[in-house]
Protein backbone atom coordinates (compact mmCIF):
# COMPACT_ATOMS: atom_id res chain seq x y z
CA UNK A 1 0.00 0.00 0.00
CA UNK A 2 2.64 2.42 1.02
CA UNK A 3 4.32 1.65 -2.86
CA UNK A 4 1.14 2.33 -4.00
CA UNK A 5 0.99 5.78 -2.22
CA UNK A 6 4.60 6.81 -3.19
CA UNK A 7 3.51 6.16 -6.74
CA UNK A 8 0.52 7.72 -7.03
CA UNK A 9 2.21 10.81 -5.22
CA UNK A 10 5.10 10.32 -7.94
CA UNK A 11 2.47 10.44 -10.80
CA UNK A 12 0.70 14.30 -9.09
CA UNK A 13 3.97 15.66 -9.04
CA UNK A 14 5.32 14.89 -12.50
CA UNK A 15 1.77 15.54 -14.13
CA UNK A 16 2.17 19.64 -14.56
CA UNK A 17 6.00 18.95 -15.90
CA UNK A 18 3.93 16.57 -18.35
CA UNK A 19 1.08 18.90 -19.60
CA UNK A 20 3.09 22.02 -19.09
CA UNK A 21 5.95 20.26 -21.64
CA UNK A 22 2.53 19.47 -23.95
CA UNK A 23 1.80 22.83 -24.23
CA UNK A 24 5.01 24.28 -24.86
CA UNK A 25 5.48 22.05 -28.00
CA UNK A 26 1.76 22.86 -29.10
CA UNK A 27 2.61 26.88 -28.47
CA UNK A 28 5.64 26.44 -30.87
CA UNK A 29 3.66 23.87 -33.75
CA UNK A 30 1.28 26.93 -33.92
CA UNK A 31 4.18 29.83 -34.00
CA UNK A 32 5.95 27.88 -36.86
CA UNK A 33 2.87 27.52 -38.98
CA UNK A 34 1.86 31.38 -37.78
CA UNK A 35 5.27 32.31 -38.66
CA UNK A 36 5.75 31.17 -42.32
CA UNK A 37 6.18 34.31 -44.51
CA UNK A 38 6.09 32.33 -48.15
CA UNK A 39 3.01 31.15 -49.58
CA UNK A 40 2.31 29.71 -53.39
CA UNK A 41 -0.96 29.03 -55.17
CA UNK A 42 -3.20 29.02 -57.77
CA UNK A 43 -5.84 31.62 -59.01
CA UNK A 44 -8.36 31.64 -62.01
CA UNK A 45 -10.49 34.75 -62.92
CA UNK A 46 -12.98 35.21 -65.32
CA UNK A 47 -13.37 38.56 -66.92
CA UNK A 48 -14.98 41.16 -68.46
CA UNK A 49 -12.31 42.42 -70.91
CA UNK A 50 -12.35 45.40 -73.65
CA UNK A 51 -10.35 48.58 -74.57
CA UNK A 52 -9.90 51.83 -75.04
CA UNK A 53 -8.78 53.89 -78.26
CA UNK A 54 -7.35 56.53 -79.10
CA UNK A 55 -6.40 58.01 -82.59
CA UNK A 56 -4.98 61.33 -84.43
CA UNK A 57 -6.91 63.46 -86.53
CA UNK A 58 -5.93 61.48 -89.53
CA UNK A 59 -7.51 58.22 -87.69
CA UNK A 60 -10.55 59.35 -86.20
CA UNK A 61 -12.91 57.87 -87.88
CA UNK A 62 -11.98 54.51 -88.09
CA UNK A 63 -11.52 55.00 -84.20
CA UNK A 64 -15.44 55.86 -84.07
CA UNK A 65 -16.34 52.88 -86.62
CA UNK A 66 -14.84 50.30 -84.19
CA UNK A 67 -16.39 51.91 -81.49
CA UNK A 68 -19.58 51.52 -82.80
CA UNK A 69 -18.88 48.03 -84.32
CA UNK A 70 -17.24 46.48 -81.05
CA UNK A 71 -18.01 45.85 -77.83
CA UNK A 72 -17.07 44.02 -74.35
CA UNK A 73 -15.99 39.75 -74.55
CA UNK A 74 -15.63 37.57 -72.13
CA UNK A 75 -11.94 36.02 -71.58
CA UNK A 76 -9.93 35.21 -68.32
CA UNK A 77 -6.84 35.07 -66.15
CA UNK A 78 -4.90 32.07 -64.30
CA UNK A 79 -1.69 30.89 -63.46
CA UNK A 80 0.66 30.52 -60.16
CA UNK A 81 0.90 33.06 -57.25
CA UNK A 82 4.05 33.81 -54.97
CA UNK A 83 3.09 35.85 -51.73
CA UNK A 84 5.64 36.66 -49.38
CA UNK A 85 4.22 38.28 -45.62
CA UNK A 86 6.15 41.40 -44.26
CA UNK A 87 3.69 41.27 -40.69
CA UNK A 88 0.45 40.47 -40.30
CA UNK A 89 -1.28 43.08 -42.44
CA UNK A 90 1.36 43.99 -45.21
CA UNK A 91 1.46 41.03 -47.78
CA UNK A 92 4.30 41.44 -51.80
CA UNK A 93 2.14 39.42 -53.91
CA UNK A 94 3.78 38.33 -57.44
CA UNK A 95 3.48 35.10 -60.02
CA UNK A 96 3.31 34.08 -63.51
CA UNK A 97 -0.44 34.05 -65.12
CA UNK A 98 -1.63 33.57 -68.63
CA UNK A 99 -4.57 35.81 -69.56
CA UNK A 100 -6.83 36.04 -72.74
CA UNK A 101 -7.69 40.13 -73.06
CA UNK A 102 -9.90 41.71 -75.82
CA UNK A 103 -13.13 42.61 -77.36
CA UNK A 104 -15.57 41.24 -80.30
CA UNK A 105 -17.58 42.73 -82.61
CA UNK A 106 -21.51 43.10 -82.68
CA UNK A 107 -23.41 40.47 -84.23
CA UNK A 108 -24.31 41.67 -87.42
CA UNK A 109 -27.43 39.95 -89.63
CA UNK A 110 -27.50 38.99 -93.39
CA UNK A 111 -30.93 39.87 -94.53
CA UNK A 112 -33.44 37.93 -97.66
CA UNK A 113 -30.37 34.36 -97.51
CA UNK A 114 -31.60 32.81 -100.46
CA UNK A 115 -29.72 29.44 -99.34
CA UNK A 116 -30.23 27.45 -96.08
CA UNK A 117 -26.41 26.63 -96.14
CA UNK A 118 -25.54 30.24 -95.85
CA UNK A 119 -24.73 32.19 -92.74
CA UNK A 120 -27.62 34.41 -91.60
CA UNK A 121 -25.25 36.26 -89.06
CA UNK A 122 -21.19 36.83 -88.34
CA UNK A 123 -19.75 38.06 -85.15
CA UNK A 124 -15.45 38.25 -84.88
CA UNK A 125 -13.52 37.85 -81.71
CA UNK A 126 -10.29 39.20 -80.52
CA UNK A 127 -8.25 37.46 -78.64
CA UNK A 128 -5.24 39.20 -77.18
CA UNK A 129 -2.89 36.07 -75.34
CA UNK A 130 -0.45 37.63 -72.40
CA UNK A 131 1.93 36.12 -70.43
CA UNK A 132 1.44 38.62 -66.85
CA UNK A 133 4.02 39.30 -64.69
CA UNK A 134 2.08 40.97 -61.63
CA UNK A 135 3.53 42.50 -58.36
CA UNK A 136 1.64 44.27 -56.32
CA UNK A 137 0.89 44.84 -52.27
CA UNK A 138 -1.87 43.80 -50.30
CA UNK A 139 -3.20 45.80 -47.32
CA UNK A 140 -4.81 43.61 -44.58
CA UNK A 141 -7.95 46.07 -42.86
CA UNK A 142 -9.08 42.78 -40.77
CA UNK A 143 -6.45 39.83 -39.77
CA UNK A 144 -8.70 37.51 -38.25
CA UNK A 145 -9.55 34.08 -39.47
CA UNK A 146 -11.91 36.12 -42.56
CA UNK A 147 -9.60 38.95 -43.43
CA UNK A 148 -10.66 41.59 -45.62
CA UNK A 149 -7.73 43.63 -47.66
CA UNK A 150 -7.14 46.19 -50.41
CA UNK A 151 -4.69 45.79 -53.11
CA UNK A 152 -2.81 47.79 -55.94
CA UNK A 153 0.18 47.14 -58.29
CA UNK A 154 1.18 46.77 -61.67
CA UNK A 155 1.78 43.56 -64.06
CA UNK A 156 4.32 43.90 -66.80
CA UNK A 157 2.19 41.86 -69.59
CA UNK A 158 4.27 39.99 -72.07
CA UNK A 159 3.01 39.32 -75.62
CA UNK A 160 2.07 35.77 -76.83
CA UNK A 161 -0.12 36.11 -79.81
CA UNK A 162 -3.63 37.41 -81.32
CA UNK A 163 -6.27 35.22 -82.70
CA UNK A 164 -9.44 35.84 -84.35
CA UNK A 165 -12.35 34.09 -84.34
CA UNK A 166 -15.22 34.58 -86.84
CA UNK A 167 -18.72 32.75 -85.95
CA UNK A 168 -21.11 32.06 -88.84
CA UNK A 169 -24.59 31.34 -87.69
CA UNK A 170 -27.16 29.49 -89.65
CA UNK A 171 -30.90 29.50 -89.22
CA UNK A 172 -30.52 25.60 -88.22
CA UNK A 173 -28.55 26.34 -84.90
CA UNK A 174 -25.32 25.17 -86.29
CA UNK A 175 -22.34 27.92 -85.51
CA UNK A 176 -19.08 27.90 -88.04
CA UNK A 177 -16.09 28.83 -86.31
CA UNK A 178 -12.90 29.71 -88.28
CA UNK A 179 -9.72 30.93 -86.31
CA UNK A 180 -6.71 33.14 -87.91
CA UNK A 181 -3.53 33.98 -86.20
CA UNK A 182 -2.82 38.11 -87.28
CA UNK A 183 0.24 39.76 -85.45
CA UNK A 184 1.53 43.22 -86.97
CA UNK A 185 2.14 45.97 -85.12
CA UNK A 186 1.64 44.68 -81.72
CA UNK A 187 4.22 45.54 -78.91
CA UNK A 188 6.13 42.72 -77.18
CA UNK A 189 5.90 44.13 -73.58
CA UNK A 190 3.08 46.62 -72.42
CA UNK A 191 2.64 47.59 -68.80
CA UNK A 192 -0.75 47.62 -66.69
CA UNK A 193 -2.09 48.89 -63.17
CA UNK A 194 -3.77 46.63 -61.18
CA UNK A 195 -6.32 47.23 -58.19
CA UNK A 196 -8.81 45.56 -56.44
CA UNK A 197 -10.70 44.34 -52.92
CA UNK A 198 -11.01 40.83 -51.50
CA UNK A 199 -11.40 38.65 -48.75
CA UNK A 200 -8.78 36.04 -47.61
CA UNK A 201 -10.49 32.60 -45.78
CA UNK A 202 -8.26 30.69 -43.28
CA UNK A 203 -9.36 27.02 -44.50
CA UNK A 204 -6.51 25.25 -42.45
CA UNK A 205 -3.32 26.23 -40.65
CA UNK A 206 -1.65 25.84 -43.93
CA UNK A 207 -4.28 26.56 -46.42
CA UNK A 208 -6.19 30.10 -47.31
CA UNK A 209 -8.90 30.54 -49.59
CA UNK A 210 -9.13 34.27 -51.83
CA UNK A 211 -11.63 35.98 -53.36
CA UNK A 212 -10.80 39.63 -55.16
CA UNK A 213 -12.70 41.95 -57.14
CA UNK A 214 -9.74 43.06 -59.13
CA UNK A 215 -9.61 45.73 -61.82
CA UNK A 216 -6.68 45.83 -64.65
CA UNK A 217 -6.13 48.57 -67.39
CA UNK A 218 -3.05 49.26 -69.37
CA UNK A 219 -0.63 52.11 -69.07
CA UNK A 220 1.25 51.56 -72.53
CA UNK A 221 -0.15 51.25 -75.77
CA UNK A 222 -0.63 46.86 -76.80
CA UNK A 223 0.54 48.16 -80.08
CA UNK A 224 2.60 50.45 -82.40
CA UNK A 225 0.14 51.66 -84.53
CA UNK A 226 -1.96 54.84 -85.68
CA UNK A 227 -4.75 54.17 -83.48
CA UNK A 228 -3.70 53.27 -79.97
CA UNK A 229 -5.05 50.75 -77.96
CA UNK A 230 -5.28 50.30 -73.91
CA UNK A 231 -6.82 47.12 -72.52
CA UNK A 232 -8.80 46.99 -69.73
CA UNK A 233 -10.98 44.72 -67.99
CA UNK A 234 -12.88 43.32 -64.23
CA UNK A 235 -12.49 40.01 -63.28
CA UNK A 236 -13.40 38.09 -60.12
CA UNK A 237 -9.77 36.79 -58.90
CA UNK A 238 -10.13 33.20 -57.14
CA UNK A 239 -7.66 31.18 -55.70
CA UNK A 240 -6.29 28.87 -53.35
CA UNK A 241 -3.12 29.09 -51.45
CA UNK A 242 -0.62 27.12 -49.25
CA UNK A 243 2.09 28.31 -46.87
CA UNK A 244 5.27 26.66 -46.88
Amino acid sequence: MYKMKNNFLFLLILLPYVLLSNTIDSTKSVDSTKNRKWEIGFSFSPDYSYRTLKSDADNQSLKEMRDTLEIPKFGFTTGINVVYHFNDRIVLETGLLFSDKGEKTKKTSFENVPSSQLPIYYTYKYHYLYLDIPLKVDYYLLTGKLKLFVTAGVSGNIFINQKTTLLQGHDNGDIQKNTTTFNPGFNRFNLAMIAGLGINYKLSSRMNLKVEPVYRRSLTSIANTPIKSYLYSTGLNMGISFKL
